[in-house]
């Protein structure tokens, strides 16, 4: 088995979790509890409830277009963004059921969803805007364009971590934007390592981990030092890196790959 190391962190592959054989089809990746995690699946329409360790379906339910994005919203509640169409389907998480619920009209088609509070932050790409929006569709603030250089080009994904901030990665300009709850940006990250960022997740205690699509890399950012550490990368299985979950109960670490179709690749922080 190969392992990475981070300030004497290491991470150790352990067995695939094999969940199905369409292409592509995994676009997001969420951990609900420590046994579960939440996929949505691009080629069947539908977002999955799966057993982390077996992969076994728990729950799916339909939905409208090919989701993308998905995030919880407190504890029971899920939001999903799809790509090809102006809405935001909402859905219920409770005893390990998913059961649809409504489906809000947003302004564009989007990708990135984060959850804030009991609100939704939602990510439109094209062109880039960030709006907050409680779960009745209403919209609570919008970002402001600042008007001089781009901050944003091709922003797919986006992370809110337990202080209140937001962190988006943008695809095209290699770089994570630290941003407040009004928006306002704080802090730009960039570095040789990340490039081609898609999938970010908080770690807690101003740690993120982002998937490195173009280095074939998951790669750490210190947002209190700015640095940037390469933690896994080819020698470990990452090949075109796309959305990427961590379960801070079991220090692990679940991703999914372009070229791995058919399962998520786990890893033990130890």
């Amino acid at each position: 088995m190969s392992s990475s190391d981070l300030s004497g962190v290491k991470f150790r592959r352990l067995p695939d979790v094999k969940v199905f054989t369409e292409p592509c089809a995994i676009r997001d990746i969420v951990m609900v509890s420590p046994d579960s995690l939440l996929l949505s699946n691009w080629t069947k329409d539908s977002i999955q409830l799966v057993d982390s360790r077996t992969g076994s379906t728990l729950s799916e339910v339909s939905t409208p277009y090919g989701p993308v994005g998905i995030c919880m919203v407190g504890r029971e509640l899920v939001a999903v963004t799809s790509g090809c169409s102006n809405q935001l389907q909402l859905v219920h998480v409770r005893g390990g059921r998913l059961t649809p619920g409504t489906v809000l009209d947003v302004k564009a088609a989007c990708w990135g969803v984060a959850g804030s509070d009991d609100n939704v932050v939602v990510l439109y790409f094209s062109p880039p805007w960030l709006e907050v929006m409680n779960t009745d569709g209403r919209v609570l603030h919008q970002y402001q364009d600042p008007g001089a250089a781009p901050t944003f080009e091709r922003p797919y994904f986006l992370t809110t971590s337990s202080d209140g901030f937001i962190y988006v990665a943008d695809f095209s300009l290699n770089t994570i934007t630290k941003l407040d709850s009004s928006f306002k940006v704080l802090q730009t990250f960039s570095d040789p390592q990340l490039r081609g960022p898609y999938g970010i997740t908080s770690v807690g205690d101003g740690k993120l981990l982002v998937c490195s699509w173009s280095t074939d890399s998951i790669v750490h950012v210190n947002v209190n030092s700015g640095k940037m550490t390469t933690i896994l990368g080819k020698a470990d299985g990452i090949v075109k890196p796309m959305p990427l979950a961590y379960c801070p109960q079991q220090r692990k670490l679940f991703v999914c790959t372009y070229d791995k179709t058919d399962s998520i690749q786990v890893y033990q922080w130890e």
